[in-house]
């Protein structure tokens, strides 16, 4: 059985709701300096550090949330131990900061029926670009990290509009713990 995006996304945060965490998302320690590469179909807990799928940033997952990477899209999925709602994390690959800029003022598709639509402006703050979105009854918030060599990070948090956690702290959160890799032509000539 072939399962798509948006089933998956469903599925996730439906089972962290009503059954709990599955037991197969447990695993060994990690620390918060050892980044991992992510494989599909694998969960990872709270504290790791993951890369996202074919970028050059990683990011600590956030207390209370657990990650898989989607197997058909080079993604990764967060979902909540305690709330409802979702995070998305992609790769920004060969994306200038304007060409970025102008794309989160664009809606932004979540699924085939989801699609995040802008309520405001793109806002610019260093190397972060930050945008809000509404669909139906959820509520989104999207921020890109810019980092070395038009490479960068891009988080869509979906949630409830009812839910009381705020959409910025969780992504705060997250862009706070976001570390690049080091490349050759990031890296100063001798």
């Amino acid at each position: 059985m072939i399962v798509t995006t948006a089933a998956r996304i469903a599925l996730a945060a439906l089972c962290c709701f009503i059954l709990g965490v599955p037991g197969s998302w447990a695993q060994p320690p990690l620390t918060r300096t050892t980044t991992v590469d992510m494989q599909a179909g694998q969960s990872y807990r709270a504290g790791t550090r993951v890369r996202v799928p074919n970028g050059l940033a990683s990011f600590l997952i956030p207390t209370g949330w657990r990650g898989e990477q989607l197997d058909n899209l080079a993604a990764v999925l967060l979902v909540s131990e305690k709330e409802a709602g979702f995070v998305l994390a992609f790769a920004i690959l060969n994306q200038t900061e304007d060409e970025l800029f102008a794309l989160l003022g664009e809606p932004q598709p979540i699924t085939d029926t989801l699609v995040f639509e802008p309520t405001g402006n793109v806002t610019r703050h260093g190397r972060k670009l930050t945008a809000t979105y509404v669909a139906g009854s959820l509520t989104g918030r999207g921020m890109a990290i810019m980092g070395p060599d038009l490479q960068g990070i891009l988080f869509l948090h979906g949630r409830p509009q009812q839910e009381p956690r705020s959409s910025r702290s969780l992504i705060d959160e997250l862009a706070d713990e976001v570390r690049f890799i080091p490349t050759k032509n990031s890296l100063p000539s001798p």
